[in-house]
């Protein structure tokens, strides 16, 4: 859990999460999305470059951050791609483009030293293969790999 200080009280408080959670997706040239390979607790999966949306900030800022965090590149959003259903909310995935950064240098507190929660491995997938990999969510990742032309504004159900 991440602190904030607090100048009205004394110390720090816990900074609080919502369950909602946004991402993105990202595609390159060579039609690869970009994806967080996780090994956790023998499981492997992947995962769309994301994470839950802290108070006080907006989805949009959370997708932004968590792409830099987590990649190493700046993005711009481009529009949603789908709300996925999941833990109560309605989740976005957007639709972005990288504007600067290198890919591969996230600096993120997935990838200190001290996090003990699996291993977080940024990398492109074809998106052909996504139907064929654990990917979360999968509803997501078959719609990708079925779609060869953007989509925007689907609704997905994972409950």
């Amino acid at each position: 859990m991440r602190f904030v200080h607090d100048s009205k009280s004394k110390g720090t408080i816990p900074l609080v999460r919502t369950k909602l959670r946004s991402a993105i997706i990202l595609v390159n040239e060579h039609d690869e999305v970009a994806l967080i390979r996780r090994e956790k607790e023998n499981l492997l999966y992947y995962v769309f470059p994301g994470g839950g949306v802290e108070f006080g900030h907006t989805a949009e800022e959370t997708a932004v951050r968590e792409a830099f965090e987590e990649l190493g590149v700046h993005v711009e959003l481009e529009g949603v791609a789908a709300h996925v259903a999941f833990n109560g909310e309605l989740n976005p995935y957007y639709w972005a483009r990288v504007t600067g950064g290198e890919f591969g240098t996230g600096t993120g507190e997935e990838f200190q030293a001290e996090q003990t929660n699996g291993s977080y491995t940024p990398m492109w997938v074809k998106r052909s293969a996504l139907s064929h990999l654990p990917v979360r969510p999968p509803s997501l990742a078959d719609l990708l790999a079925n779609e060869t032309e953007r989509f925007f504004n689907k609704t997905l159900a994972e409950d």
